[in-house]
This record gives C-alpha cells, structure tokens and sequence, in this order.
C-alpha cells in the first residue's frame, strides 16, 4: 500500500512532465530533422549551381582563347561545357528550387535559352574561323554568357538566404525547446516538492505518533495505544505495536504480580518446609517414643495388676469401717489410672494397618458424637453439625477416624467447663476432605500451640498428653495433616478450632 502510493505520486508528478518534454523532444527533432533535411538540399542545389556556373566561366574562357588562338581544341572544350551545363539543368528533376517562387524546371527554362543563346555565339564564333573576331560578336556572346550568370547568381543568393532563415528557424526551435523544458522545469519542481510533502506528511505523522508511543511505553505507561491507519503498511505497524504493548502489559503484570506474591510464596514455603521438618521431627520422635512406651506398658503391666489385686484383698480383709479403707481406695485409684496410661502407651505404640472401605462421612460424625453425648450433655454443651447429605463416600479407615473425632470432640468439651457451643463442619473442596471441630472453650495459649501433638505434653491434671498425638498419627497415616487456630481471652473471644484436611481424590459410589 505504501509502495503504491509513492509510485501514484511519483507517476502523478513525472508523467505529465514526461509527455511534455517528449512532445517537445519530439517537435525539436522534427523541426530539426527537416532543416537538415532542407540544408542537405541546399548543399546538392548549391553544388549543382556552383558546377553549371563554373561549366559556364570555363566554357567563356575556352572561347575566348578559341577567338584568340583559333584553337579548335578550345572550341570543343568550349561545346563540352556548355553541353555539360545543359545537361546538369536538366538533370534538377523536380525537387525543391530553394526559392521563393521558383522549381527546379522554370529555372531550367531560363537558363537554356540562354545556354543555346552561348552554343549559337560559339558557333558563329566558329564560322567566323576564331582569330580576329569581330567586336560586335564578342560582345554577343559575353551578353549571353551573363544571361546564364545572372539566374545562377540570383539563386545561389536565393539559397544562402535560405540557409540564413533556416539557421534563424533551427535557433527559433532551440530557443522555444529551453524554454518549455525550464518552464516546466520551474512547474515539475513545485509540484513534485508538494506531492512529496503530502506523501512525506501522511507517513511521517502516523510514524512520529509511533515513536511517541514507543517513548511512552519505555517511560511505564503500558495503556497507551496508537490509532491505526484504516490499511497500509503503516497500519499493520501500528496494529503490531498495540499488539506489543497489549503483550509487555501482560507480561508486566504478571512480573508484578510474582514479585507481590513471590514473598507470600517463599513465607508459605518456608512455613511448609518447616512443617514438614517438624513432622518428620515428630515423627522419629514418636517412633522412639512408641518403642520405649511398648517396653515401658509391658514391664508395669503385671506389677500394676498385682498392686490392684492386693489392695483389693487387704480393703476386704480390714472392712469397710478400717482407717486403711480410705488408703487402700486411693491406691487402687492411682493404679486405675496408672492403668489407664499404659493402655494409652500401648495405643499410641501401636501402629494397625489402615482397613479403608468407602463409607459416609455424616455416619463417622455421627458415630463419634454418639460415642460422646453422654459427656456433652453432662457438661451442657450445644452442638451444631453441619455436614451436607450430598457429600460423596469417602475411601478411608472408619474406625480410626470415629476414634480421631472422638478424641478432638472429648479435649473440646473438657476445654468448655461451663458449658458452651460445639460445631462439627465438613466440606469437600477440590480432591481434599475438609472437617472441622470448633468449641467456644478457653483456648490454647499461643506458646503452647507448636507442642500440643508431642507426647505426653497436657495442660490437663488427669491428662496424659497421649490423645491428640495419637489423633495426629492417624490422620498422617490416612496422607492428610492436622491444623490448629486458637484464641485466649486476652486476644478476644476465646475458642479452639481444629481443621483435619484429608485426601479424597475418588469418591465411592
């Protein structure tokens, strides 16, 4: 588009100027072809002049020598020319005369007459015998001689004349030729100057608007756009520039957004490294722990039983009434729970294998909360379950799990001495399974937040610290993670909530 345009202001300026100055060329050199042509003439009328008029003087001279020797070599000579004379004017044909109102042939005319005028004089001449020649036929024949003279001279001046006007006409032609070619020189330059101009303007401006653009793009002004030309090249630039911008504006955004988000990512990451470093802490820990628990239940097992046994026999032998009932009674007590912790030891240093078979999650919760309603109720606390009938099976170990709710819904409620509200949530988001336990209780100080999975670490004085290490080792078991918020009173309203996050990427029909 841009290539045609040129040329159409090109061809717009340079052909009429062209055909101009062709038509001129063309006028000159016809002008010219027929002034040489009409010289060319000249020159063989000239020649053909200047050999009759020299025939004519050597034919006098030989005459007169004739009359003044009798030589009649002389008058031979003399006939000779004369003849030859005769025949050059014949010879004119019909071509241009060079004279005004004269042809090749009427000039013949006049001079034959006075050629035969000269053959007769020569031949009297001759008759008189030459020598001694009487004046009077001298005479004669010089009159005759002149009257062939006098329309040679009249036309070889005719033909000089013109040759001059020819030669004025070939300057006429030259003269007019400078002048249409400088005048329309003067008349191409102007207007080849505004048709540059204009073709020059309508790609400048769309290219200097380019380079304002590409100035404002460099200087972070990525919602610039240029108008683009309805067609051209120059509109496929501009298009492909807006398209450029369109795509430094994408590409700095998205750099942006990575530098606003890279820290958050590196945090996250950092936090998620560390979690898993204190997992797998956790878990070489707990893995010794459970060695050294399975040793330590199997050893107390049996003195325990014994301990029990005995004081049993001994408060029946003394009798209720005895001052060692009372005694004896608080040592089966402590047994009991001593008991009580080495169940917990065998539990946590027990490792079963997972028995996953689909099954729904509203009856794992249901189950759980039945198992613990007694304790609930006793403590007057309220519960709201939210888990929605069209949650899919879940393929996981039902036992382990009823057991790993039983165990978060029981430290809720002990956390909620004087009652309060307890909210069972699940959702499914993605492939993951998320339930929650959230109770209005007291909270767990934020100090005490990154040991609360280790063994035997409680806040509780019954507590043996086993409960929520062994719920995090199931939910490890099953791939999923465990994740705790909680608030004091000093942070404001008080409250536990605990978000179990497992895998479900198959739902069972």
């Amino acid at each position: 588009m841009l290539a045609r345009q040129i040329t159409t202001a090109f061809l717009a300026v340079t052909l009429p100027g062209a055909l101009v100055l062709s038509g001129v060329a063309l006028h000159a050199l016809g002008s010219l072809r027929r002034v040489s042509h009409e010289l060319a003439e000249i020159n063989r009328s000239l020649q053909a002049t200047s050999e009759v008029r020299h025939a004519v003087i050597e034919a006098r001279r030989a005459l007169t020598l004739f009359s003044l020797s009798g030589d009649t070599g002389r008058l031979q000579r003399f006939e000779a020319l004369v003849r030859g004379a005769q025949a050059k004017v014949r010879s004119c044909g019909a071509g241009t005369c060079h004279d005004v109102s004269r042809t090749p042939g009427e000039m013949g005319r006049l001079i034959e007459p006075a050629l035969e005028q000269l053959l007769a004089d020569g031949r009297r001449l001759e008759e008189a015998g030459g020598r001694g020649t009487s004046p009077e036929l001298l005479e004669a024949m010089h009159r005759s001689v002149e009257a062939v003279d006098r329309p040679l001279a009249r036309m070889t001046a005719s033909l000089f004349g013109r040759v001059q006007a020819l030669g004025l006409e070939a300057h006429a032609v030259s003269r007019r030729a400078r002048l249409l070619v400088g005048g329309l020189t003067l008349l191409v330059v102007p207007v080849g100057a505004v048709a540059a101009l204009l073709v020059a303007r309508r790609i400048a401006r769309p290219l200097a608007e380019l380079r304002r653009g590409i100035r404002r793009v460099m200087g972070g002004d990525s919602t610039h756009r240029v108008s683009v030309p309805p067609a051209g090249e120059v509109g496929e630039v501009a298009a492909a520039f807006n398209a450029m911008v369109d795509e430094v504006r994408r590409h700095r955004q998205a750099l942006e957004e990575y530098s606003r988000t890279l820290e958050e990512r590196v945090r996250q990451r950092t936090e998620e490294l560390e979690r898993k470093d204190r997992a797998l802490l956790r878990s070489e820990k707990l893995a010794a722990l459970g060695l050294l628990a399975a040793g330590v239940a199997h050893e107390l097992n049996n003195p325990l039983t014994s301990i029990v046994m005995k004081a049993n026999l001994l408060a029946e032998e003394v009798g209720p009434g005895s001052p060692l009932a009372e005694e004896l009674g608080k040592i089966d007590q402590d047994a009991a729970r001593c008991q009580r912790i080495i169940e917990d030891l065998r539990t946590f240093a027990r490792r079963r294998e997972l028995c996953e078979v689909p099954s729904e999650v509203g009856a794992v919760v249901g189950q759980a909360l039945r198992i613990t309603a007694h304790e609930l109720r006793r403590r007057g606390i309220a519960v709201e379950v939210d888990v929605p009938a069209d949650l899919p099976k879940v393929v996981w170990d039902p036992d382990r799990m009823v057991q790993v709710l039983t165990n978060l819904v029981v430290n809720a409620a002990q956390a909620m001495e004087d009652g309060g509200r307890l909210s069972v949530r699940c959702r499914r988001e993605g492939d993951w399974l998320r339930l929650e336990v959230q109770d209005t209780g007291v909270g767990i100080p934020a100090e005490d937040l990154p040991r609360i999975f280790d063994p035997f670490f409680t806040t509780k004085p019954e507590g043996t610290g086993l409960g929520l290490s062994i719920t995090h080792g199931i939910v490890q078991e099953h791939g999923g993670r465990l994740e705790v918020e909680s608030r004091t009173r000093e942070n404001g309203d008080p409250g536990t909530t605990v978000r179990i996050l497992l895998p479900c990427p198959e739902a069972a029909a």
